[in-house]
């Protein structure tokens, strides 16, 4: 769990639209504010030749009225609740689909509640396993913040679920 202090200041850095590393229920993400600019920052950093959408962690329901999402069923609803699952839904927004994850971890949830849904990806180039342990998290890329607590136990990977297929 990240100490407050720590919360406040990826708050921040979130908030001044820079991409930082942080913990999720699953394994680290690289993560930011909902842009286009920051989706092809993201995409570059992972050696992304094309543009490849990220997931969408959202805290709570009222933030999927923000990402303009045309029908959630009740269905969809209880599969988002499972964090582990990752839901596409088609959107009104700029991105024609959008993929969502609900977050369970209480401290992500208090970024979250505070700088609103956030892009989050595996931190890795692309083709490489996810990196999780802290010394190699460190190095990744010099430019970007770490906020570590622990290794995560549990790598697997959320299952996506397509709203739009049923699949």
């Amino acid at each position: 769990m990240l100490k407050k202090e720590i919360i406040n200041e990826c708050i921040e850095d979130i908030k001044a639209n820079k991409i930082v590393i942080i913990p999720t229920d699953t394994i680290y993400g690289l993560s930011a504010k909902i842009s286009k600019d920051n989706e092809i920052k993201i995409n570059q950093i992972k050696n992304i030749k094309h543009e490849k959408p990220l997931i969408t962690l959202v805290s709570n329901f009222q933030q999927l009225k923000k990402l303009q999402i045309k029908k959630i069923s009740k269905e969809d609803k209880k599969i988002l609740l499972d964090s582990r699952t990752t839901v596409i839904f088609e959107t009104s927004l700029e991105f024609k689909t959008i993929a969502v994850r609900f977050v369970k971890r209480k401290d992500i949830k208090k970024i979250i509640n505070k700088t609103g849904p956030i892009f989050s990806t595996s931190v890795n180039k692309h083709g490489l396993k996810p990196i999780n342990k802290e010394e190699e998290l460190k190095n990744f890329d010099q430019n970007i913040k770490l906020f570590f607590d622990i290794e995560p136990t549990d790598l697997n990977p959320s299952k996506i679920y397509n709203s739009l297929t049923k699949k």
